[in-house]
């Protein structure tokens, strides 16, 4: 691979700050780790750069002279060719307030200068890593509209089939004769001796009363006169028997003189039989879907074709060398769902050649290999492909008989509409499967991002959400050491690391039922009783803050004594809802959150400095010390403790 491909694969990052030195020091960084940097000293000028070429994401600062960075922000979240990309706000200021605003403006993240290099690093990572999963979410959902187009298609090509079919039932051996207007036989031609129910010489001169029952001769009568009398052609059907036999007849009369017709008979039993048959399946299937729909396409194809076995298979490997039975009709009865090698079998023909293959009679002879045609005794097979919306095979119908069939174009014909109407539900069931699958993954992504209860809260309420939560205990913890251990080893280990430390918190606060608020470079924050109340939110804190500090032990013998954690806990109110629009996230706010934040930066390495609020309430079930009064920034005086155990 080469660099430039490196290049545009991590992405395109725009920075924009009015220091020159600021700008050096992180395209510098950023190049190292193969990132394209492109670069803007004020607002007009990023404004610019990214309508001409849009980056992947943007280090924006907010202090600039003439156009501040909110200002930059908004701009580009109003511009069409911007407004998609993530803005990471880097800003001296650290009050709620600010970063409020920034959020507020269409930020995605807010970077706290000083900063260091590695959270830089992480959080771009983060957002270009979000970016990508929703544009590969979004040509899942473009791939699965297709698919729903497709499946429209091949239902029409249904009705096409259909429609073909009955087109070419009508196609039957003919009996040609002519009538006058009192229904006298006066020729007969290309006798068809089936339709005839005496001999042609006997028929001559007689009439339709003489030959045909009186009902069926009277209608008939009816439409020979009316052809004569609008000299245009007619069409009846009508029924008799011959023997034991019941025939359906198709009649066409066209007038050839002014007193006589041309009769053209068609015998319609066949066609009628399947019409009826055809009927039952579409009235039978419609209503179903899944493992009903195909007992029932097997089930009608076998009464259709008159037939003892029939089966629909699913592929169930790439390469397409073994299939899955999804219903298999054995003489009167569903029969068990076989899966089973192609090789060696006709099948394996009708799903690699993706053809339609009759044999009408020896088939063991020409598989002999095949134990299962062995086994079911069968002399006779035909087969044709499940073919899917994109021309590939996706499974295939098979009938087969313990006695020879005749291979024809009604049978063919059959069998290809089977196959269109099975092939477009197995394509559906094959699609459910796949979009179930995306819809997984997909709430798996959003759960990595929001607690559950939120998650599920804005599936059907876009609307902003911010609760006031009176009861709630937060943590915070740091890894010290760590600056000094990151110039220690490669990004990537550092990263590494710290996936792993906080793979392992995270493990902690779902065993406790805690929820998890964000990392920040080596920092981590959870709190316990939001967004659903937790009956001991304050134990269940404690706790996790000493398995936290149990856990760092494994680390420092692998990286020295000196990575330690210092962790702060205080209880009180917070408001807590999701910030921005699309790059949303979860955080909460307040005097208790600031407290704890506080609990944790004045503490010490190894210890767990909690609040007078949190003594009063734990003192009972866990062991403190007093540790005094502590400058708490813009509290004053505070009175905290250590937990110990």
């Amino acid at each position: 691979m080469t660099e430039s491909q490196t290049t545009q694969e991590l992405g395109n990052i725009l920075i924009v700050d009015d220091k020159l030195e600021n700008i050096r020091f992180l395209a510098n960084f950023l190049s190292l780790q193969g990132y394209s940097i492109r670069k803007a000293t004020n607002g007009k000028y990023a404004l610019n750069a990214a309508k001409m070429l849009p980056p992947d994401l943007i280090l924006l600062d907010i202090n600039m002279p003439e156009m501040g960075g909110y200002e930059v922000c908004e701009c580009l979240k109003n511009d069409p060719q911007t407004r998609d990309v993530p803005v990471i706000f880097l800003s001296a200021g650290n009050e709620v307030e600010d970063k409020l605003k920034a959020f507020q403006a269409g930020g995605v993240d807010y970077i706290t200068k000083p900063f260091q290099l590695e959270e830089v690093l992480a959080r771009v990572k983060t957002q270009l890593n979000l970016k990508t999963l929703q544009q590969q979410l979004k040509i899942k959902n473009e791939e699965l509209q297709g698919t729903i187009t497709g499946l429209k298609k091949a239902q029409a090509d249904v009705e096409a089939s259909q429609r073909e079919l009955l087109a070419l039932l009508k196609s039957m051996n003919e009996l040609i004769y002519v009538l006058d207007a009192q229904g006298r036989y006066l020729k007969i031609a290309n006798t068809n001796t089936k339709l005839l129910s005496q001999p042609a010489e006997e028929i001559l001169g007689k009439t339709i009363y003489d030959v045909l029952p009186q009902a069926t001769a009277q209608l008939l009568l009816i439409e020979v006169r009316e052809a004569l009398a609008r000299q245009e052609t007619r069409e009846v059907e009508y029924s008799f028997t011959i023997g034991q036999t019941k025939i359906e007849a198709s009649a066409s009369l066209s007038p050839i003189s002014g007193d006589s017709v041309l009769c053209v008979v068609r015998d319609i039993s066949d066609r009628k039989r399947r019409e009826e048959a055809l009927k039952l399946i579409v009235e039978g299937t419609a209503s179903k879907t899944g493992q009903d729909f195909f007992q029932a396409c097997v089930q009608y194809l076998a009464e259709i074709l008159g037939i003892r076995y029939a089966f629909i298979t699913e592929c169930v490997n790439p390469q397409k060398t073994r299939v899955r039975m999804l219903s298999f009709w054995n003489d009167q009865n569903f029969h068990e769902n076989l899966e089973y090698d192609l090789a060696g079998t006709p099948c394996d023909e009708v799903i690699t050649n993706g053809q339609y293959y009759c044999y009408p009679d020896n088939i063991i002879a020409q598989f002999p290999d095949d134990a299962d045609l062995v086994d079911l005794k069968a002399r006779s097979y035909a087969g044709i492909p499940l073919i899917d919306t994109s021309g590939d095979v996706i499974g295939h119908i098979a009938v087969l008989d313990t006695h020879p069939m005749i291979d024809d174009q009604t049978r063919k014909l059959v069998l290809k509409i089977f196959a269109a109407r099975a092939g477009a539900e197995l394509e559906r069931k094959i699609t459910d499967i796949a979009l179930q699958k995306s819809q997984e993954q997909t709430e798996g992504l959003l759960l990595n991002i929001l607690p559950k209860a939120i998650a599920d809260r804005l599936k059907t309420d876009t609307s902003a959400i911010a609760e006031q939560f009176d009861d709630v205990t937060i943590l915070f913890s740091d890894i010290v050491g760590f600056t000094p251990l990151s110039a220690q080893l490669q990004p990537t280990e550092l990263v590494n690391l710290l996936n792993e430390i906080f793979s392992t918190f995270d493990a902690l606060s779902n065993k406790l039922g805690l929820e998890k608020i964000k990392t920040i470079g080596d920092a981590y924050m959870v709190v316990g009783g939001l967004p659903v109340k937790h009956p001991n939110s304050a134990e269940a804190i404690a706790q996790m803050a000493l398995e936290m500090q149990s856990s760092i032990a494994q680390f420092q013998s692998r990286y020295g004594s000196t990575v330690q954690i210092r962790i702060g806990i205080n209880t009180g109110p917070v408001v807590a809802g999701v910030i921005g629009v699309k790059k949303f996230s979860y955080d909460l706010w307040g005097d208790a959150v600031n407290v704890a934040s506080r609990m944790e930066s004045s503490g010490i390495p190894g210890k767990i400095q909690v609040t007078e609020t949190v003594y009063e309430r734990l003192k009972h079930q866990f062991h403190f010390e007093q540790r005094g009064t502590v400058d708490v920034k813009g509290r004053g005086e505070m009175m905290t403790y250590w937990l110990v155990r």
